[in-house]
């Protein structure tokens, strides 16, 4: 049985629909991001879904697919874990899970791991697992990368191998013509 459910307004990050808020800010500072995405209502589906606010936890399994205008997240599993009634930690895992947006100024980003944890308490994003990171052509992959969503710090390491980059020049601006 397919579990679907639709968000039609913007939730607050400190309710359940704050789920939008959670992914939507899992990769990057939510000032790159697409910032119509916010506005978009949200698609979650999955194969099912249990939880309970008392117990502070909800659990999409099976396919799980969440978008939000050019957010689009897929995963095996999404959790999320809640302290004192608001979302704390937000856990999507997967083989890999992974997460595509658009960035308001041009391209898009796409990022992959096998767990990607949005930790509230912390304001952090924690990849792990055969992290791979894209944009714009540029490539970073590696086992472990913890983003800071305050200072837009990261932190990468290759666990038993390395880090590693691909960085792709930006293109040489054309002359200007001669007058």
């Amino acid at each position: 049985m397919m579990c679907v459910r639709k968000f039609n307004h913007v939730p607050k990050p400190t309710s359940f629909l704050g789920l939008a808020l959670v992914f939507a800010g899992m990769l990057a500072n939510p000032a790159l991001a697409l910032k119509g995405d916010r506005q978009q209502p949200m698609d979650l589906n999955s194969q099912s879904w249990t939880g309970s606010l008392r117990e502070g936890k909800q659990v999409f399994t099976g396919d799980v697919r969440i978008s939000q205008g050019s957010l689009k997240i897929a995963a095996d599993t999404g959790t999320v874990l809640y302290a004192d009634g608001a979302v704390n930690q937000a856990i999507l895992q997967g083989n890999p899970a992974s997460v595509t947006q658009a960035r308001d100024g041009g391209g898009v980003v796409n990022a992959q791991a096998k767990r990607i944890d949005y930790d509230l308490s912390s304001n952090k994003v924690i990849l792990t697992g055969g992290v791979k990171i894209e944009e714009n052509g540029n490539v970073t992959t590696g086992e472990r990368f913890e983003y800071s969503l305050d200072s837009g710090a990261v932190v990468g390491n290759g666990g038993t191998g390395r880090v590693s980059m691909r960085l792709v020049p930006k293109p040489a601006k054309p002359p200007k013509p001669a007058e």
